[in-house]
């Protein structure tokens, strides 16, 4: 009788770490997703504070001209720097850890992608992206005030000279 006892008491000791084995890997598995939706938030977060930061840079262009260049930073490091701090500190792609790829029109940055080839989960926000690399924050072009043909204050005989334009 006590000989039965002990392979009953065996055979459920295995059960039991059969039933605790797939409930880890199952609570792993929730995990893994929940960490990568973290990530795509983080990288939604960042990708749009440097593309800000970056179209406030190119604003300001008219009235730091005299310091410098050109309208666009040629690194994020120049985003971080006085007179006026634009991102308070050049951040890494949340996705794969290292810094972001940089999109470059000549020498000046215009924004950011990811390096990775993964698919992100989200399908809501990232609805074109095949992958992480295709999802680009770049900053849009300033544009000015459209130009109106206004009766010239100085010569209103001549309409269309020396206007606000």
């Amino acid at each position: 009788m006590l000989r039965n006892q002990r392979g009953v008491t065996y055979l459920m000791v295995m059960f039991a770490i059969v039933l605790i084995g797939i409930s880890l890997s199952v609570v792993g598995k929730q995990w893994v997703i929940a960490a990568k939706r973290d990530h795509e938030a983080e990288l939604l977060f960042r990708g749009t504070r440097i593309q800000n930061a970056i179209a406030r840079y190119a604003a300001d262009y008219e009235i730091m001209k005299g310091i410098r260049s050109h309208r666009y930073p040629l690194n994020l490091e120049q985003l971080t720097q006085r007179p006026r701090r634009y991102l308070q500190a050049v951040y890494k792609d949340p996705i794969t850890g290292q810094d972001f790829e940089l999109i470059r029109v000549g020498a000046e940055v215009r924004g950011v992608r990811s390096r990775s080839k993964a698919r992100p989960l989200d399908r809501v926000r990232f609805t074109d992206a095949e992958t992480y690399d295709q999802i680009t924050f770049q900053a849009i072009q300033p544009r000015g005030q459209p130009c109106r043909t206004v009766p010239n204050p100085i010569n209103p005989l001549n309409p269309l000279g020396a206007g606000p334009c």
